[in-house]
């Protein structure tokens, strides 16, 4: 019986993920890259979880997977609300006892030298009067690039693209583009026929650039990553294809209007 190659554990033929770690078993990730959300493993060329969708790029990873050891606390500051006067008699105070306990176990026939005299305290100055601060109106925060937003709507889309391609719905995958996408219905007719001869075990995604045109139209440079499996030889292949993506709002969504293939 085969196993895991990451955890050891056997599993069936033709068993996609691991029972125990989650790794993906028709085709292995790399490394020891793991999603933050559900802890599978997951390739570094990820944006998002094979299992639960999470982002994986802003991710922040272990120390110790990054093999450095954790930045040592900063030293706890004594808190300044207590006069150093005070601290001063407290600690003189605490000296005198201890003396004074040694003493009192060591005593013998002569007699022990009086105590040394208690430091003295001075009086401590009045505090200045309290100056009440004027409110002041709680900073902005500034608002995060326009690219950002962008990005991060155009890469909602494509995920809602990736979903539909996994789950073979024809209707959330043509939600994705627009109304006036060149061949609509050939496009359509296409996508049904390629998921009849192949299933997608593995498919990701990334944005390589994009570039906004106006509020309404934008590109983006897409590059998908797959794994699929012939049905009817059950053969494992991957393969990755480059898009230049024209993006339109249409009723406040982001729609494709038109992809171009070109060179990865």
């Amino acid at each position: 019986m085969p196993q895991c190659p990451h955890c050891q554990v056997p599993f069936e033929a033709g068993q996609r993920y691991c029972s125990t770690c989650g790794s993906f078993l028709l085709h292995p990730e790399q490394g020891n890259t793991f999603c933050p959300q559900c802890d599978v493993r997951v390739s570094p060329l990820q944006e998002f979880c094979h299992e639960c969708d999470a982002p994986l790029k802003e991710a922040p990873a272990a120390p110790e997977a990054l093999g450095t050891a954790p930045e040592a606390l900063p030293a706890k500051i004594p808190p300044s609300g207590m006069p150093s006067w005070l601290l001063g008699v407290l600690v003189g105070a605490g000296i005198l006892v201890i003396i004074l306990l040694v003493l009192l176990f060591t005593r013998g026939t002569t007699k022990p030298p009086p105590p040394p005299p208690a430091p003295k305290v001075e009086a401590p100055a009045p505090a200045p009067p309290a100056v009440t601060a004027t409110p002041t109106a709680p900073a902005t925060q500034p608002a995060p690039p326009a690219e950002a937003n962008l990005k991060e709507q155009l890469q909602k889309e494509l995920s809602i693209l990736r979903e539909a391609q996994l789950r073979k719905d024809i209707i959330l995958f043509m939600s994705v583009y627009s109304l006036t996408y060149p061949e609509l219905d050939d496009k359509r007719a296409s996508t049904l026929k390629a998921w009849e001869g192949y299933d997608f075990t593995n498919l990701v995604f990334t944005v390589d650039k994009i570039q906004s045109i106006d509020p309404d139209n934008s590109i983006a440079w897409v590059t998908w990553y797959m794994d699929t499996k012939n049905r009817q030889t059950q053969e494992l292949s991957s393969s990755s294809q480059s898009f230049q993506v024209r993006f339109a709002k249409e009723l406040g969504k982001w729609r494709i209007r038109s992809l171009e293939e070109v060179e990865s």
